[in-house]
């Protein structure tokens, strides 16, 4: 993503900089530190997340600065984390994505809010919108905030992106339909069924891994252990 730090000025970085820090301060400082260290299930999923989700984003699919697409975990990470850890280890993930491809560190911010934060922040809508309009059902669940909301997040994410790049002008019009346009169904149908399967995997085995699900709630009797 060092197109970022090519089509931004540097006030631009430095702001988005300050902006996504505020944010990752208030998540630090927010955070259910003591019930995620006593809760063994949710630090062992963050650990084998984290893992899974560091190479995916350090192998993204693409051929060109900017354009490359890898699913993102941002709404899975905020189901079973709540915004303040996902946004935490997804920006950790990040920093490590851009360091191992030589990126600017200035961009991290840039890059942050639009990969990071802005999934996140629908995530939560959309789980407000669930608990105030949804029934309490597993397979709605898993299919409103898991399959639905992965696919809307990754969208949003992708369009802000090309959108900033075509702004840019980095990309002719063409290039932008063949190699970037193109290929969305395809990351998005991806996330949305990787953000599912997983969630409802971890709502079944290991539900005390999930902060936004409750299995007295949603089974009309717990499974069996």
């Amino acid at each position: 993503m060092e197109i970022y730090a090519q089509i931004f000025s540097h006030d631009a970085l430095s702001i988005s900089n300050y902006l996504f820090a505020f944010i990752l301060l208030r998540a630090a400082w927010t955070a259910p530190w003591r019930s995620f260290w006593g809760n063994n299930q949710q630090f062992s999923a963050l650990i084998g997340l984290a893992l899974w989700l560091t190479v995916l984003w350090l192998f993204p699919v693409g051929v060109r600065e900017g354009l490359k697409l890898h699913p993102l975990g941002a709404t899975l990470c905020f189901l079973i984390f709540d915004w303040q850890i996902a946004s935490l280890m997804l920006s950790m993930i990040l920093l490590v994505s851009l360091l191992h491809n030589g990126t600017s560190i200035l961009a991290l911010g840039n890059i942050g809010l639009v990969m990071i934060i802005l999934p996140i922040a629908v995530s939560r809508l959309f789980l407000k919108l669930f608990y105030r309009y949804g029934k309490a059902n597993y397979f709605i669940f898993v299919w409103w905030n898991g399959y639905v909301c992965g696919a809307l997040t990754m969208l949003l994410a992708s369009l802000v992106n090309g959108w900033l790049i075509m702004a840019s002008g980095k990309y002719s019009g063409f290039t932008m339909d063949n190699v970037y346009w193109a290929f969305l169904p395809t990351i998005i149908s991806i996330e949305s069924v990787l953000t599912g399967v997983f969630i409802s995997g971890f709502a079944i085995a290991l539900p005390n891994a999930v902060t936004h699900f409750n299995p007295d709630i949603y089974f009309a009797k717990k499974p069996p252990d």
